[in-house]
């Protein structure tokens, strides 16, 4: 008898879906490095002014979480363990990304007058796809 496991449709629905998730922060970080000066102009003033006060290390953090975050989706698609150190690294530089929130001067009351939606949001699908490959690692399902 055949002792090899078939992979569940639940795993590729959240491959999937990590995939797309992902695909939507490449876009959101090349929209933001790419924009144009009428773009940033057309941003209300204290967005403006965040944007042009933020350091290289939440760029970076920004560009490792997106970019870490894809591979792994990708990874996770092609059932390769390396998903889960990339998902961990993602996992990483969000939490670094959003510590900014705290740590820099008018983020956090940014953040609190647009909603905690999205930072929330990112942060537990960086965090729920980083354990979902940990298990899947652990249920054999990645080689």
């Amino acid at each position: 008898m055949d002792n090899i496991q078939k992979t569940p449709v639940w795993f590729w629905a959240v491959a999937v879906a990590a995939v797309l998730w992902n695909a939507i922060g490449l876009l959101a970080y090349f929209q933001q490095i790419m924009m144009s000066a009428e773009q940033f102009a057309a941003l209300p003033q204290v967005e403006q002014d965040l944007m042009s006060m933020q350091p290289f290390w939440v760029t970076a953090a920004f560009a490792i979480a997106v970019f870490s975050g894809f591979a792994a989706a990708l990874a996770l698609l092609l059932r390769k363990r390396i998903a889960v150190r990339l998902f961990l690294l993602s996992l990483l530089a969000v939490l670094v990304q959003f510590s900014s929130y705290f740590i820099l001067d008018g983020y956090s009351e940014f953040v609190a007058g647009q909603g905690w939606t999205m930072p929330i949001l990112i942060l537990a699908c960086a965090a729920g796809f980083a354990l979902f490959s940990l298990r899947a690692e652990k249920n054999g399902l990645l080689r």
